[in-house]
């Protein structure tokens, strides 16, 4: 037998780059670099890629962990939420449901939506915000913050309402 006048049978068959995924996987954990140096490593129960869309991105429908890595390969920044999306063309990531990112020394921020650009190293959200520090805990509605060193030490949020610790003994006048 050879291989001559073979005949196929080929489907044609369409699909829309916008909503089918170039690319399923399950069960993943990756590690994302840049300019050589491995910079995020991503978990996620699911994680689909749409690179044909008009705009190439990826989606996290069931969550993702992501986290940023140093020189040495140590966790700087974690990310938590209960779904994602990479916009490829723009570095930027929206994250959604339940995100908490805890940095290096600990600081943690809560919100319920982020967005993070992984070129700029900015964060930024118009939803409820919950900020802890080591020495007080700050809540708003709007945050913007770039956290390019793993810490919480630059950072704007809007409609502002603080709650300090602090020892009872040590009352401001006014409050005497």
């Amino acid at each position: 037998m050879g291989c001559k006048d073979e005949l196929r049978d080929v489907v044609d068959q369409s699909t829309d780059p916008e909503r089918v995924p170039t690319v399923r996987t399950t069960n993943v954990q990756t590690v994302v670099s840049d300019s050589g140096h491995t910079r995020y490593r991503i978990t996620a129960p699911l994680w689909l890629m749409f690179e044909e869309a008009r705009k190439p991105h990826w989606v996290f429908p069931q969550g993702a962990v992501a986290e940023e890595l140093d020189d040495q390969f140590r966790v700087v920044r974690e990310i938590r939420c209960d779904s994602a999306t990479f916009d490829e063309t723009d570095n930027l990531w929206s994250l959604n449901g339940n995100v908490s990112i805890t940095m290096v020394n600990g600081d943690l921020i809560l919100t319920d939506q982020m967005y993070w650009n992984t070129m700029s190293h900015e964060f930024y959200s118009d939803a409820f915000v919950h900020l802890e520090k080591a020495d007080r805990i700050i809540e708003g509605t709007g945050y913007h913050g770039n956290e390019s060193n793993g810490r919480i030490t630059n950072y704007n949020l809007k409609k502002v309402s603080a709650i300090i610790p602090f020892d009872g003994s040590r009352l401001p006048q006014e409050l005497n």
